[in-house]
């Protein structure tokens, strides 16, 4: 083992007296189906992955589901999970001196190596702020001691991480799959070389291997607020931080088996991600611009996530996901494929985001032969068509 650091305590004696009195207790406890409990001093490198939402929202997100698995499938990598904590508990657990927990094994979130926060929009970022403060960390990165965990960044708000610049340590640009592999790999090899150059030397290395570090880089302002340059302030920074990018979703079969929750979440579903990025170049779509180039999944691939999704889980409804599902090249083959294998199951179907002029009375056919029910959601993508003009959406009236 590369360190013997003796496992933190479990908040779960502490934080169970509390339930009884806080709304919806159950989203609190953990132990859900899949859910991955490993040993602690078997572990090289510890993560924490944290959707800053609450349970119901964050659970389901799909980028965290994906690196959860891709992390504890490495024996040498423990992943745990946290979420935003409502109000009424947070208030419980400041007046009790309990702090930021896991969902696995309720240890504090402040014990672990690294804190990987998934933002996909700028209303997280004031929920990072409180679990920070809840962890008992501190919430700019320069006041960080050496032990506290790295807090690492991605998702498409960090894209211009500028806004929590003062807060994170690191940030991670584009596909995290990879990232979050080579970001362990970084820190298993910092601690096996004795942690040389304490916590600097480990940022150093992150920027090195293709992490944003803010606090290696000089940030200059124009008169009317814009970014005017952005330098490195030390030697061995590179001066472009490139984004990463997965080229085969093939390869990356993930989630094979999600986390089936206990509480109620906004999503109840098996998920597969049928491809990503978008080419259609909405001016105010910033995911579509963020994910290119376009990767698709072929039919065999998505079908066999299905297969194994749906018995990892025995959910009934699975998702076709993407920015524009019906924008597959190979829509019609997917749909028809999994409508034929799951005929006469209770297994249903759903298209989460569709674009009008991408749908079809055959793709609908395929979606709910004999009317099995179906999810479809579609978007008036704009008031008027000289508003769906400006934004780059071409869908007339008719």
């Amino acid at each position: 083992m590369i360190d013997q650091m003796p496992a933190p305590a479990s908040l779960y004696d502490r934080l169970e007296p509390l339930l009884a009195s806080v709304a919806k207790p159950v989203q609190y406890v953990g132990g859900e189906v899949n859910s991955v409990v490993k040993n602690w001093s078997d572990a090289d490198v510890r993560w924490v992955l944290m959707y800053p939402d609450a349970y119901a929202v964050g659970q389901p997100n799909q980028g965290l589901a994906i690196l959860y698995e891709v992390l504890n499938e490495r024996d040498w990598i423990l992943a745990e999970r946290t979420f935003s904590i409502w109000p009424d508990l947070a208030e419980a657990m400041r007046h009790e001196g309990l702090t930021q927990f896991t969902w696995e094994s309720h240890r504090p979130v402040a014990a672990f190596d690294i804190l990987g926060i998934s933002i996909a929009t700028e209303l997280g970022y004031t929920n990072l702020l409180a679990a920070l403060d809840l962890a008992g960390l501190p919430l700019h990165a320069a006041d960080r001691r050496e032990d506290d965990p790295i807090v690492l960044v991605g998702g498409h708000a960090a894209f211009n991480p500028e806004p929590i610049a003062d807060f994170v340590d690191a940030v991670v640009l584009g596909d995290g799959e990879p990232a979050a592999l080579a970001v362990s790999e970084t820190i298993r090899a910092w601690k096996a070389s004795g942690r040389p150059g304490g916590r600097d030397g480990l940022l150093a290395r992150l920027a090195s291997t293709g992490c944003y570090v803010p606090a290696f880089y000089d940030i200059a302002y124009a008169p009317d607020g814009r970014i005017d340059s952005v330098r490195p302030n030390r030697p061995g920074v590179p001066e472009r931080v490139e984004k990463h990018t997965l080229e085969d979703l093939d390869d990356w079969p993930y989630p094979k088996a999600p986390i089936v929750p206990l509480a109620e979440t906004v999503h109840e579903r098996y998920s597969v991600e049928i491809f990503r990025g978008c080419t259609r170049g909405c001016r105010f779509c910033q995911a579509g611009m963020v994910t290119r180039p376009v990767r698709e999944r072929t039919v065999e691939a998505v079908g066999s996530m299905v297969a194994c999704g749906l018995a990892s889980t025995g959910l009934e409804e699975v998702g076709l996901l993407s920015l524009s599902s019906a924008d597959h090249s190979e829509i019609g083959e997917i749909s028809s494929g999994l409508a034929a294998r799951y005929a006469g199951t209770n297994v249903s179907l759903s298209l989460p985001s569709t674009r009008v002029d991408a749908f079809n009375v055959s793709l609908a056919a395929e979606l709910a032969p004999g009317g099995r029910r179906s999810g479809l959601t579609f978007a008036p993508e704009g008031g008027s068509e000289r508003m769906r003009r400006v934004i780059n959406k071409g869908v007339d009236e008719d």
